[in-house]
């Protein structure tokens, strides 16, 4: 099962880079972001009334449900701004990183979980080779200030991130992945709503990027769905640092196809980030 669980992380990890060099690359942050939301919950806000109206749930399970939706929406908010300000090899890693910090020292303390110490590691390697990749302590010219909104930015990004996985390990206590996507959707659909009621820039992002907003709002929930299922089959201290292999990804994207700057030095790190997966995979 333990093997399973990884493979669905790998994948989703993946699959949440891809769909995070669309919204980089699109024209309007946050309108490509609010579309992709609005074309899943099609599909997803029928099936969370459904679930909703058929169960009957104690009072904790809402408040929840709320709490998750809350992240999600601060998570939007702040997803659409730092893309707006930093490079995706820049951003992204800070952003994932916070999680691989954060998410296993929480569950082990508060959560009952452990970490071998070569688990431990492999957190602390992934940690160093994402600040490596991060370079927010580098000047981009000479005598230019180092520039701090895109790090806090993507730091604020990577503390919603952490809040809403944690919320939502304890609310699979009750309700099924897709339930919880569900309502993910929607709260990420309510940080966009300034956007989504802006039908003239919504419909120059649909026509310029209809292609990426259409796979796009397939990958979003399904990248998540696939961590929520690895989290019922293995402890989220193991498997969290793994999703971070979508640190790669973004990385080798930004590089590759945005054109972004130090792309050996960029290389080299991820590369120590996958060694640091491997690590974490193996000792659990």
């Amino acid at each position: 099962m333990f093997w399973i669980a990884m493979s669905l992380v790998i994948i989703s990890g993946t699959t949440n880079a891809i769909w995070n060099f669309f919204a980089k690359r699109s024209e309007s942050k946050q309108a490509y972001l609010a579309l992709i939301v609005m074309t899943a919950n099609v599909i997803l806000i029928p099936i969370l009334l459904m679930e909703l109206l058929s169960e009957r749930y104690p009072l904790q399970v809402y408040l929840l449900l709320l709490l998750s939706m809350a992240a999600q929406a601060a998570y939007a908010i702040m997803l659409s701004q730092v893309y707006k300000l930093g490079d995706l090899s820049q951003v992204y890693p800070i952003q994932r990183g916070t999680g691989v910090l954060l998410i296993p020292l929480i569950s082990v303390i508060f959560m009952g979980e452990r970490l071998s110490i070569g688990g431990w590691a492999g957190v602390a390697i992934i940690l160093l080779g994402i600040l490596g990749l991060s370079e927010w302590n580098k000047r981009s010219n000479p005598g230019q200030a180092v520039q701090l909104m895109p790090v806090l930015t993507a730091l604020g990004v990577g503390l919603c991130t952490t809040s809403y996985v944690l919320i939502d390990k304890m609310t699979l206590q009750y309700v099924t992945p897709l339930t919880l996507i569900a309502a993910s959707n929607i709260g990420f659909m309510l940080g966009n709503v300034r956007t989504m009621v802006n039908g003239k820039t919504l419909l120059s992002e649909w026509r310029k990027n209809k292609g990426t907003i259409l796979l796009g709002s397939v990958l979003m929930p399904c990248s998540y769905f696939l961590f929520l299922l690895a989290m019922n089959l293995a402890p989220v201290s193991h498997i969290a640092p793994v999703r971070e292999i979508g640190t790669v990804v973004a990385t080798l994207l930004g590089i590759w196809i945005l054109k972004e700057k130090n792309g050996i030095r960029r290389l080299m790190t991820a590369t120590a980030i996958t060694a640091g997966i491997i690590v974490v995979g193996i000792s659990g």
